[in-house]
């Protein structure tokens, strides 16, 4: 089984450091038919009061032929964030990521990208996973309400104390135990932290909405060592439908970031019908 061209979805983080129009320009002009969007600024503003109105974004889109298919909010290493201690800043980050959530729904986007954020490093880790999963838990009541679901990711050691392992996001989802929680697996953190792409498909099977596909450490496709063709191989064992968004975000292409989208598309092409 082949990709359909619509699973590949490009990201406008990578174009962060250019103008929205220029990233829309660039999506219809490689030939993309979906897209994720990071909800990030400079291209959307967001925060616990409120976030601006998404009217532009779906102009842009819709005149362009684009779907979205895919919503990122923004938490780790910034502001707000899921695992938090404070009170205060628990309840800004429960409005922070309500008010992504309404802006994905707004959009029409059908997921809400987000991750586990990260606990103190000098506390006590599994009261951060209490306090996560709890946060994750009325994010779904939301998203509930709204229509939409919830698309956890991995990350890396370094990003977090919380959500690292296919092990630790597998005992998330069972204590949260809420049917808009879905699982979004980062092909990035995946390969850094020695795991395989089959083993999260054979834990979460249809649970899983949509992937961070990316080559390596957030590479353009081929110029990682991520293993694509075992990748590939297990998108067609489990006959996996659903986008595949290009979360590249490497430094190294932000001056020139459309032709990183061109190489991917290119190295992709072959598993494409």
């Amino acid at each position: 089984m082949k990709l359909a061209h619509a699973q590949l979805a490009g990201m406008n983080l990578l174009y962060k450091w250019h103008s929205m129009p220029y990233f829309f320009d660039a999506m219809q002009e490689l030939g993309f038919e979906s897209i994720s969007f990071w909800g990030g600024p400079p291209h959307f503003d967001c925060d616990f009061k409120g976030y601006q109105d998404v009217g532009q974004i779906r102009q842009e889109a819709e005149h362009r032929g684009l779907k979205i298919v895919g919503f990122l909010a923004t938490s780790t290493n910034y502001r707000y964030q899921v695992g938090i201690t404070e009170p205060e800043h628990r309840e800004r980050a429960f409005r922070y990521f309500s008010n992504g959530i309404h802006a994905a729904a707004d959009m029409g986007s059908p997921s809400v990208g987000i991750n586990t954020g990260w606990g103190y490093r000098d506390m006590d880790r599994e009261e951060a996973f209490k306090r996560c999963a709890d946060m994750l838990w009325r994010l779904c009541e939301v998203c509930e309400q709204n229509g939409v679901v919830l698309a956890l990711e991995s990350l890396k050691a370094l990003e977090t104390t919380i959500g690292v392992t296919l092990e630790d996001c597998r005992r998330m989802v069972k204590l949260i135990d809420h049917k808009s929680l879905r699982i979004m697996p980062d092909t990035g953190a995946i390969t850094y932290n020695g795991e395989r792409l089959e083993d999260w498909f054979a834990t979460f099977g249809d649970q899983i909405v949509a992937l961070h596909f990316v080559d390596g450490m957030h590479q353009a496709w081929g110029d990682g060592q991520a293993p694509l063709d075992d990748m590939m191989a297990t998108l067609s064992r489990y006959a996996f439908r659903g986008p595949l968004m290009l979360e590249t975000s490497s430094a190294k292409y932000m001056i020139n970031p459309k032709e990183a989208d061109r190489k991917a598309m290119a190295v992709l092409s072959r598993f494409i019908e």
